[in-house]
C-alpha cells in the first residue's frame, strides 16, 4: 500500500542517474570496473520500481561503472522512460553499436548517446581505452548518422566524454574537427579525479601545478575552435580543487542508483565501488591512500524513491553541500569519501 508521502508526489531533480550494469567489455587503463566485486546487470524489474517516481526529473541516465549496451533489458528500460515523456540517455564505449543496436536506439528516439574517447588517434585512445577500437568507433558512429538520416531521425543527440589526461591533452583540440566531421553536437570534457593507484599519478591535470599555463592554453584553443564550428564545448578548471561543502556533481538535484538499487549522491560513493571482500577501493587523494566507502541512504528493491529522498540523512547530507544555504556546510561533517574527493567548488 502507498502511504501519504509517496502519494504526494516525485522529487524534483534535474537528472537520475542509474547504473544499468557493472559490467564491461574494455579494460581503460584508469577504471576501477576490473576490480568490482560484483558484475551485475539491473534486472528491468528492479528497474521498474523508479517508474512511478520520475514525475518530475528532467533526464534519467543510464550509466555507471559499466557498459550499457551490455544490458539485455537496456532498451526496455529506454523505453519505458520515453512513454513516461522522460528524456534518456546513456554513455558509452562504442564498440557495440551494430546495425541492430543502433536502429533500436534510433527507432526509440533516445535523446542522448555520448561516446567515451581519451584520444583524436587509435595510438592514444586505444592504449588508454583499451579492448576499445578508435577506428571502429569512428565507423560506428557514421553508421549511425547514416541510420538517422536514412529514418529521418534527429535523435540521438550524439556527445563525445573526453577523459582528458596528460597525456593526451594535446590531442583534444583535434576532437573538435572530428566531431564536426561526425555530427557530434557536444564535447564534454572530463578530469581524472579517482585516481586508482600512484602510477597514475602523472596524468592527473591537477597535479601538475607547473603545467597549468599549458593546460588552460590548450583548453581556451579547444573552446574557440568549437564555438567557431557552432560547438558545444563544457569543461571545468584543471586546478585542484581545495576542500569545500560543495560538491560539483549537483548532489542537492539528482540522484544515483546502483546496479543494485542503492540510491546515493553520486558514482564515487555507490556500493558497486566495493571489492570481492566487501571491502572499499582506495584511491589516491592528497598523496595518501582513501577508502572509498559506499554512501547509500536507502535501496529502491524496499522503498520508493520519494521516501528515500525524503529522508531526514539525506536532507541533513544535501544541506551541507547546498550552494545556496546562508551558513555552508562545515566540511568536516561530510562522509569520508566527500572529504577525500576533488570535485569541490574553490
Amino acid at each position: 500500500m502507498n502511504t501519504f508521502l509517496d502519494r504526494v508526489g516525485s522529487p524534483e531533480l534535474d537528472w537520475i542517474q542509474v547504473e544499468v550494469t557493472s559490467r564491461c567489455n574494455a579494460a581503460c587503463i584508469y577504471c576501477p570496473q576490473p576490480f568490482l566485486g560484483h558484475n551485475q546487470h539491473m534486472s528491468f524489474g528492479l528497474f521498474k520500481n523508479l517508474l512511478p517516481y520520475l514525475g518530475y526529473t528532467d533526464l534519467v541516465y543510464l550509466q555507471g561503472w559499466g557498459e550499457p549496451l551490455l544490458n539485455p533489458d537496456l532498451f526496455s528500460m529506454i523505453r519505458a522512460c520515453k512513454a513516461k515523456g522522460k528524456r534518456v540517455g546513456f554513455t558509452t564505449n562504442g564498440m557495440l553499436l551494430t546495425d541492430e543496436t543502433i536502429c533500436r536506439i534510433v527507432d526509440l528516439e533516445t535523446d542522448i548517446i555520448s561516446i567515451s574517447l581519451a584520444g583524436a588517434t587509435p595510438a592514444t585512445h586505444d592504449r588508454i581505452r583499451k579492448g576499445t577500437d578508435l577506428v571502429k568507433i569512428i565507423e560506428n558512429i557514421e553508421y549511425m548518422q547514416q541510420i538517422k538520416a536514412k529514418k529521418k531521425a534527429r535523435l540521438p543527440e550524439v556527445h563525445f566524454s573526453y577523459l582528458m589526461l596528460a597525456s593526451n591533452l594535446n590531442e583534444l583540440q583535434e576532437t573538435v574537427g572530428l566531431a564536426k566531421r561526425l555530427g557530434v553536437e557536444q564535447i564534454v570534457g572530463s578530469h581524472l579525479t579517482w585516481i586508482l593507484n600512484n602510477s597514475l599519478l602523472p596524468e592527473a591535470l591537477f597535479n601538475l601545478e607547473e603545467e597549468q599555463q599549458r593546460f588552460s592554453d590548450i583548453l581556451e584553443a579547444t573552446a574557440a575552435e568549437a564555438k567557431k564550428e557552432n560547438l558545444t564545448f563544457a569543461f571545468n578548471s584543471p586546478v585542484l580543487q581545495k576542500q569545500a561543502a560543495h560538491c560539483t556533481e549537483n548532489v542537492c538535484r539528482s540522484c544515483v542508483v546502483s546496479v543494485n538499487g542503492d540510491v546515493g549522491p553520486c558514482v564515487f560513493t555507490s556500493s558497486t565501488l566495493l571489492q570481492d571482500n566487501r571491502q572499499p577501493l582506495v584511491h589516491v587523494f592528497q598523496n595518501s591512500l582513501e577508502p572509498c566507502y559506499p554512501l547509500s541512504f536507502g535501496n529502491i528493491a524496499h522503498e520508493s524513491l520519494t521516501r528515500i529522498w525524503e529522508k531526514k540523512a539525506y536532507h541533513q547530507f544535501r544541506n551541507l553541500h547546498d550552494p545556496e544555504m546562508t551558513i555552508p556546510g562545515n566540511p568536516s561533517q561530510l562522509p569520508q569519501s566527500c572529504r577525500s574527493c576533488c570535485k569541490k567548488e574553490v
